[in-house]
């Protein structure tokens, strides 16, 4: 487990938690879907804000981006970026979201911890160790059988043409769930990307095969 873990993992925990609870109180108050929406982001302006000021404290020469800034984050020796994966969702009120931060290096991405809170499941990636769900390491199968799954990632729709040769199709909107299944090959293959560059990133080093 990554040293920052310690520090990190029980604000993800606590954070996480408060954002699914923001969405069970956006549902109790009836809101309008413009409302909802300003009243979600509001709520995970403030959850951003609390996780920053608890990495600054410990980690105080590096900046803590909830965007990803390429010059910024290239020229510190250690940088960190919040990201939320599954963001559509968690503004629609689905419970299907992972919240969590990345470790940078020059630029160069060194570790990852998430928590999905509605399933109060962990992911951690660490360069050269692996992807760890609740502790356990992630391990494509040795099954010879096809899974006949297809994940979509982003916003693109694909025609039936690219997709016929599968039988299910998920096209969750959370990321790092999604991408979970491609690595254990519980998924065959997956089309699309996301838009933010943070989870394209996080994919790319951590959660391809």
């Amino acid at each position: 487990m990554h040293p920052s873990n310690s520090l990190l993992v029980p604000a993800l925990r606590k954070y996480s938690e408060r954002l699914l609870r923001a969405q069970v109180e956006a549902k109790t108050r009836e809101l309008r879907p413009d409302d909802r929406k300003k009243f979600l982001e509001k709520q995970f302006d403030a959850v951003t804000d609390a996780v920053t000021e608890k990495l600054e404290m410990s980690y105080k020469d590096a900046p803590v981006l909830t965007a990803w800034d390429a010059n910024l984050i290239r020229s510190s020796v250690k940088s960190w970026i919040i990201f939320l994966a599954g963001e559509a969702n968690f503004t629609l009120g689905i419970d299907d979201f992972s919240f969590g931060a990345m470790q940078l290096e020059l630029g160069r991405p060194i570790s990852f911890s998430a928590i999905t809170p509605a399933t109060q499941s962990e992911t951690h990636g660490h360069r050269n160790e692996g992807v760890f769900v609740n502790g356990y390491r992630i391990r494509k199968t040795l099954s010879k059988v096809e899974s006949k799954l297809c994940v979509v990632l982003g916003p693109k729709r694909y025609t039936e043409t690219d997709l016929q040769s599968f039988d299910f199709v998920r096209q969750s909107g959370n990321e790092l769930e999604d991408m979970l299944l491609v690595l254990d090959g519980r998924a065959q293959k997956y089309f699309g990307e996301p838009t933010d560059t943070v989870l394209k990133t996080l994919i790319t080093h951590f959660l391809t095969p």
